[in-house]
């Protein structure tokens, strides 16, 4: 079997996600249909689409062309109306986040330091945060033991810290790498606010699309949760998009896509990155006769069998 840090493991479960978002068909209802509303409502704010940003961190890695890429993709989701995601940073450089405009949900490292990850949280507060939140799937390194990130230990996160993380703070608290029924309940019971349901781009081994698992979390939060469900990974278009919201997601992130866009005209390519993203899932739900995000339901949807 193929060692996960030489990239196989992580290569198949990006493949498998692909895969079996690909597999999933939708059917057309075209009678009394009409141009859809892609508008979304999120903890008491209107956005203009359920299509976000993604939580990206360390972006002179990936967009190195870029001085600075993380401003530009905030700039794009604030001339957007589109919700923005921002990782691992440090507080000076979310104040230049904040100051693009953007509605800005920022997600903070589990720090084995929670000195640190309260501090993080005081300054996104005061600095006119969305929301806030941590990404409990950096808990852990390819080798087993508690993560070291860019020289930051890491640590456990048990129900009575995030519970402590909730009641810390004034905004909404969301849990992004949710990737089962088990800990999207813990979530719920641990007053959450929002889960991202999401392998982090495969750093498990062989972890199961976030589709895959979605409509088991959902049913298991029941309809009349009041914990907002989001979906990252593979979500590379607004057909992507559209068939996350209809199995149920409140909203996704959009996520490596954005780079084509950020990398080769910043803020006014991720723009059109995310204009085209928004015109597919548009087409999507008008030729499936949604005319709003509340008509999207996942009888519009075949998942083949074999799955």
């Amino acid at each position: 079997m193929a060692r996960f840090n030489d990239g196989a493991a992580m290569t198949s479960v990006v493949q498998f996600t692909r895969t079996y978002l690909d597999s999933i068909l939708a059917e057309e209802r075209l009678i009394d249909a009409v141009e859809p509303d892609l508008s979304m409502d999120l903890w008491g704010e209107k956005f203009a689409s359920p299509i976000m940003t993604p939580a990206f961190s360390h972006l002179k890695t990936f967009a190195s062309e870029r001085e600075n890429g993380m401003c530009e993709y905030s700039s794009a989701a604030a001339q957007m109306n589109q919700v923005n995601w921002v990782g691992m940073m440090k507080n000076e450089e979310y104040a230049e986040i904040a100051e693009t405009g953007a509605r800005t949900i920022r997600i903070i490292k589990p720090y084995a330091d929670h000195d640190e990850i309260y501090s993080r949280i005081e300054f996104a507060e005061s600095h006119d945060a969305f929301a806030v939140g941590m990404d409990i799937d950096h808990i852990f390194g390819d080798n087993g033991r508690y993560d070291i990130c860019v020289g930051e230990q890491m640590a456990n996160k048990s129900m009575e810290d995030i519970k402590k993380f909730v009641e810390f703070t004034k905004l909404p608290y969301v849990i992004k790498g949710v990737l089962s029924v088990q800990d999207a309940l813990k979530c719920a019971d641990a007053g959450v606010s929002g889960i991202v349901v999401s392998h982090h781009h495969g750093r498990m081994p062989f972890a199961m699309p976030p589709l895959m698992v979605l409509p088991e979390i959902l049913k298991a939060l029941g309809p009349d949760r009041q914990m907002r469900v989001f979906v990252d990974c593979g979500i590379d278009s607004g057909y992507d998009a559209f068939k996350a919201l209809a199995l149920g997601a409140d909203a996704v992130s959009a996520g490596r896509v954005l780079f084509k866009g950020l990398i080769g005209g910043g803020t006014e390519g991720v723009k059109a990155q995310l204009e085209e993203m928004n015109t597919q899932l548009r087409q999507m739900m008008a030729y499936t006769g949604c005319s709003d995000l509340s008509k999207m339901d996942a009888s519009i949807l075949h998942i083949p069998s074999c799955y």
